[in-house]
């Protein structure tokens, strides 16, 4: 019969090899442990040592299997005895005690090097501890990643070495065999790490010597090789059938690790929760996620059979007697425990509180609609009304929230309507009335409390109403010299504190006549409410713009109404100080020669100073302006001098981007306009 080849898998442990006495085995000397080697050998190891061969068997029977592998290595002898054949029934008995019973040992291995393959969690290479072991079945090794990369190769680096190797041995030297059915046998590292290599060197080195000797004993190289791979498939055959094994094996007790785990931690969190409730601590409350409830740590006698049955997965583990792991744990998860009921009971306080406050939502939504009279059609309206936290301030209100209850039923809402709608008049009222006096030019507090006293709620509603419509004019509209814009009731919202700063002034006392002059070029009366011109975007609607007629049409914005008094506003400004400017200058020199100048943006001279264009009109001046922007050509710093006008745009309508924009130089320090683009720059040059 012929045999298989007996190839190293590298792992033996560190040492001499020698051959024993009584087996065929090739095995290593036993490595020292700590300096025991250089020391005499004690009572209880000569006792030992003295003992008949069947009692010593007797003894091992009661060790685990990587007890066993341990006591192998503490001497000669011991290594000698556990590595022969007669030792086989000791290790199978102690495979057979395994928490799983282990497969049974393969024949080309020893009960010591099985159980380090298997009960072992360190590299069997350089003896170093790695989270992440490469196991391979096929080679019965177990590789860190950095001796993986040393001693697992790829095809071509087979080849590199050994030029003359023959393609078709490697089928039956890889961890992926032909005939294992794509069973895994080896952990998969990455598409060109790991499957790239899969041939273990010192494998092939043994093949190779095996070939070459083969090769010199044949007649031909052909039958040679013939009778090689015929050990090579009995080989391959073996490594399969018992990588299969010990694979399933390991996944059985990783699962049953898994399960031991489990029950492990449920019974600890079953005993924290059973003493917390001792404590008097409620179960709603209890840590469950904390990670000292979910460590692996039995508070009973549990952990130390844990320790017992897996030794190297417990190591890390500590504090197996019940009254010192909980001594230890107890401040942490009470302290967690606390904290979890603190944050339940804000949460369910803050839970009753939304769901209370909500209620009362309707009810403020119909007090503001009742306090905005004829006018609450209005959603702006609604701004001058208090917040709806200032009404749940409100004492009815608060006791309201404040009362025990999930819910407020209609009853109590309807006890405090009568209250709520009077806030929200007098809300109103109040902002209406500050409104009204800086339009006025009166103080900012100045009210008749008598005269409204007096009224009914109808009465406030109907007076506060007309007090609105007048507001509610284009000509009334509120400067602000921080935004330098004009705001508009009720397009805009007027919160009281913001009218207490006392930067709103009337826009009609800084430019008299300009809102009625813009009013009457677009057609309109001096009735026309600012909605109708002055249109936000926030309700959903695009802002209307307009054209300055002032401008000339090559340059002239296109401008909200508000953005347009702030144009003629800024245009004012300029040609005052220009003109201030240049009467200095006259004064000084009056034999300077100077041309004409005067205000083009003059809003009382006559002839139209805006203008609302049609789709178009407006199509025709924007070619205007880009015909103008070709005619006068490009900055030299937009773009590193490209054409612009030529550059892909969003959309047809859009007019060319420009960047930069420029200060004339001409006028005199400090009194020019605001920066321009260079077009725009080019026709105020001219033009002054």
């Amino acid at each position: 019969k012929t045999k298989a080849p007996k190839i190293s898998n590298n792992a033996q442990p560190l040492g001499k090899r020698h051959r024993t006495a009584s087996s065929d085995v090739e095995a290593p000397e036993p490595t020292s442990i700590g300096n025991s080697a250089m020391e005499p050998a004690s009572a209880l190891q000569n006792l030992l040592l003295g003992l008949p061969v069947e009692i010593f068997g007797e003894i091992c029977s009661f060790l685990d299997a990587i007890d066993l592998r341990h006591l192998s290595l503490t001497d000669e002898t011991f290594w000698s005895v556990l590595v022969s054949p007669k030792s086989e029934s000791i290790w199978r008995r102690a495979f057979g005690r395994a928490v799983r019973p282990m497969p049974q040992c393969p024949e080309t291995m020893s009960g010591p090097d099985y159980a380090r393959f298997m009960l072992e969690d360190s590299c069997m290479a350089c003896q170093q501890k790695s989270s992440t072991p490469s196991f391979d079945y096929f080679h019965r090794i177990r590789y860190c990643d950095s001796c993986h990369r040393t001693n697992i190769i790829s095809r071509a680096q087979v080849f590199r070495s050994y030029p003359d190797f023959p393609s078709e041995f490697l089928k039956y030297l890889s961890s992926n065999a032909a005939g294992s059915d794509d069973a895994s046998l080896a952990i998969y590292r990455g598409r060109w790490y790991g499957s790239k290599r899969q041939y273990h060197k010192a494998t092939i080195g043994e093949v190779s010597k095996l070939w070459e000797s083969l090769s010199e004993t044949m007649d031909t190289p052909a039958l040679a090789n013939a009778r090689l791979m015929e050990r090579l498939q009995k080989y391959a055959d073996n490594r399969i059938e018992s990588g299969l094994k010990m694979n399933a094996w390991h996944m059985a007790v990783r699962e049953c690790k898994r399960a031991e785990l489990a029950k492990i931690k449920e019974e600890r969190r079953t005993g924290i929760l059973a003493k917390l409730l001792e404590l008097g601590h409620q179960e709603i409350d209890f840590p469950r996620w904390h990670v000292e409830v979910e460590k692996s740590v039995a508070l009973t006698d549990e952990g130390r059979r844990y320790k017992k049955f897996y030794p190297q997965t417990a190591l890390h583990l500590t504090g197996f007697i019940c009254v010192t792991e909980w001594e230890r744990v107890r401040p942490i998860v009470e302290g967690a425990a606390e904290s979890n009921k603190s944050n339940r009971i804000w949460h369910q306080n803050w839970r009753r509180w939304n769901e209370r406050s909500q209620a009362l939502t309707g009810l403020w939504d119909g007090a503001v609609a009742d306090a905005s009279g004829t006018r609450a059609v209005y959603l702006a309206e609604r701004s001058v009304c208090p917040d709806f936290n200032d009404f749940l301030d409100l004492p009815p209100a608060a006791e309201l929230i404040a009362a025990d209850g999930e819910g407020i039923s209609a009853a109590d809402q309807d006890s405090i309507r009568p209250q709520a709608v009077q806030f929200a008049i007098q809300g109103r009222r109040r902002t209406l009335t500050k409104l009204h006096n800086i339009l006025k030019g009166l103080p900012l507090d100045q009210t008749n409390e008598e005269e409204w006293s007096s009224l009914s709620n109808d009465e406030a509603i109907a007076k506060l109403d007309t007090i609105a419509a007048e507001l509610a004019q284009a000509v009334s509209g509120f400067w602000d010299p921080k935004r330098k814009v004009v705001d508009w009731y009720p397009s805009s919202y007027f919160r009281e504190r913001y009218l207490d700063s006392g930067v709103l002034s009337p826009a009609e006392g800084l430019a008299p006549g300009l809102i009625a002059r813009m009013l009457e070029s677009i057609g309109k009366n001096l009735d026309t409410e600012a909605g109708v011109v002055h249109v936000t975007s926030w309700n959903g609607r695009k802002p209307v713009q307009f054209r300055c007629a002032r401008c000339d049409e090559s340059v002239a914005p296109y401008l909200t109404f508000s953005d347009m008094i702030a144009h003629f506003l800024e245009r004012k400004a300029w040609f005052h100080k220009a003109s201030l400017a240049r009467e200095k200058a006259l004064a000084e020199n009056p034999s300077l020669s100077h041309h004409t100048f005067f205000d083009d943006h003059d809003w009382n001279s006559e002839g139209d100073i805006i203008v609302s264009d049609t789709a178009h009109d407006k199509a025709r001046v924007t070619k205007l302006q880009n015909q103008l922007e070709v005619t006068y050509g490009n900055d030299p710093e937009d773009y590193d001098g490209e054409d612009f006008t030529t550059r892909s745009r969003r959309s047809a309508k859009q007019e060319p981007e420009r960047r930069t924009r420029r200060i004339c130089r001409l006028c005199p320090e400090g009194f020019a306009p605001q920066p321009m683009y260079f077009a725009t720059l080019k026709i105020h040059i001219e033009h002054m």
